[in-house]
């Protein structure tokens, strides 16, 4: 097995979910515009601040999108001892992971998209590495470990082939 694996960006997928993400911007706007009264000189406050509020989310996106379509560093980065991945705020800041840290891996379908998620102990280690907000998000009070997602969704390669280099790396190491 390579030492070290490093996956990059697949542009013609970023493409993709870019235009996609600036088609439902667009529709946003439109809504938000509606909802200002524009078009029928009627105000609909809910519509407004509703649509308002995540157009301005999905802006943002959109805007680092294409910020991170110049960025040519490796999206994943996978070795003997940690991985790193960089397909979600979560994933970037808790940065890179030790795979004796592990408890499990499993594919979850969440929202519109299937990811491969990281289990890990030692949280004490990790807790450190994260804002309070990416904490609470990551934190499963039940089981007391981490969940960290990961997505194909960026790169050529499909979750289930995400999926299986993850257990080939984390079974080398608990072997």
């Amino acid at each position: 097995m390579n030492k070290e694996i490093k996956i990059f960006r697949d542009t013609a997928k970023s493409r993709k979910l870019l235009i996609s993400s600036g088609a439902i911007c667009l529709v946003l706007g439109i809504v938000f515009i509606y909802g200002l009264g524009t078009f029928d000189d009627i105000f609909k406050a809910k519509v407004a601040v509703a649509s308002g509020a995540v157009f301005l989310i999905m802006l943002i996106f959109v805007i680092k999108s294409i910020i991170n379509m110049n960025d040519k560093s490796a999206i994943f980065e996978l070795n003997e001892n940690t991985v790193s991945g960089k397909t979600s705020p979560l994933s970037r800041g808790i940065g890179a992971i030790n795979w004796k840290d592990v408890t499990g891996l499993e594919v979850q379908k969440v929202g519109g998209d299937t990811l491969v998620v990281v289990y890990l102990t030692n949280v004490a280690y990790y807790q450190t590495k994260l804002s309070k907000m990416f904490w609470n998000m990551a934190f499963d009070k039940q089981s007391q470990e981490l969940q960290i997602m990961y997505s194909a969704s960026e790169i050529d390669m499909s979750i289930n082939e995400l999926y299986d280099l993850f257990v080939s790396y984390w079974k080398q190491q608990v072997a």
